[in-house]
């Protein structure tokens, strides 16, 4: 089934005193792009929760925020790194006499230094979590795909009302041009000979160039293309997997030949489907970059 690129997923794992919690959103695209917000704890595990989520999802910018919560005393031992601390806080001091200023070196000061404090390298507890961490990743990666597939269904019939607005258009389009070419030309004859009456003129060559003024208005290979368009995208729209680029493409096609036909329209009634026909075309292509 096909999926939205935009979505929301939670997942929550917790065991002796570990709570991890990750929360997945998604918004539209070209590209897969992933931002992690992760606990320094699991910072080792950043290549393969991107892997996770690279399997689950193709395209979207999709933001994670993975939380870390200690109940009761289950929060890793954490130790001062003494050396760094000390080390920064000569430099203060050195730059305090350099540059003579006031006050002493005070405990705040120390505290915005990156890294003083730092968990203990327990294998045991990196192993726990990590473990919490795959688990709640795995319930939001569920949860994300479940809606996004919801409101892609919503969003695919929405498209296939509108496809099926531009086939009506077309219907529309080629009855009118099977006498447009007919009519312009017994029209442009007409009226070439009521202003060219004077007899010196070439008959023949009015003839020919009122046949070549008409050709340029002969949209039928315009209408068989946007045609096959027509049926490719409706066969794809309801494929599974990944199928908003290939709709984009499709769409592209299309509006070409729409815009051809307008271009090259002369019966009002053609000019006004061609119109209506890019209007459709407009709104399919807003709701297909919605589309994994």
């Amino acid at each position: 089934m096909a999926r939205s690129m935009t979505g929301y997923g939670f997942g929550r794992a917790a065991d002796e005193g570990l709570d991890v919690t990750v929360e997945l959103r998604s918004v539209n695209n070209r590209f897969l792009d992933i931002n992690l917000r992760l606990p320094r704890a699991l910072y080792p595990h950043d290549p393969e929760i991107r892997e996770s989520v690279r399997k689950r999802i193709e395209r979207g910018r999709v933001t994670l925020v993975a939380n870390v919560e200690y109940i009761d005393d289950q929060a890793p031992d954490i130790h001062l790194n003494r050396p760094k601390l000390m080390a920064f806080a000569r430099q203060l001091e050195q730059l305090r006499r350099e540059l003579k200023l006031e006050g002493g070196l005070r405990l705040e000061h120390l505290l915005t230094v990156e890294d003083v404090f730092v968990a203990s390298d327990d294998e045991t507890y990196r192993s726990r979590l990590w473990k919490l961490c795959r688990s709640a990743l795995e319930e939001a990666l569920n949860e994300i795909i479940d809606a996004s597939s919801v409101e892609a269904e919503a969003l695919c019939r929405d498209i296939v009302e509108r496809i099926v607005g531009v086939e009506e258009q077309l219907g529309k389009i080629r009855v009118a041009a099977a006498t447009q070419v007919e009519e312009y030309q017994q029209r442009l004859q007409t009226r070439l000979e009521e202003i060219l009456s004077d007899e010196r003129i070439d008959r023949n060559r009015i003839e020919t160039e009122v046949a070549l003024a008409a050709d340029r208005l002969d949209i039928s290979e315009e209408i068989v293309r946007l045609d096959s368009h027509l049926r490719m995208f409706s066969a794809k729209v309801n494929n599974d997997g990944p199928i908003g680029k290939t709709l984009g493409f499709i769409l592209q096609e299309m509006s070409r030949e729409a815009n051809t036909i307008a271009s090259k329209c002369w019966a009002l009634e053609i000019s006004q489907a061609a119109i209506r026909i890019k209007e459709l075309l407009e709104q399919v292509r807003e709701q297909v970059q919605n589309i994994e």
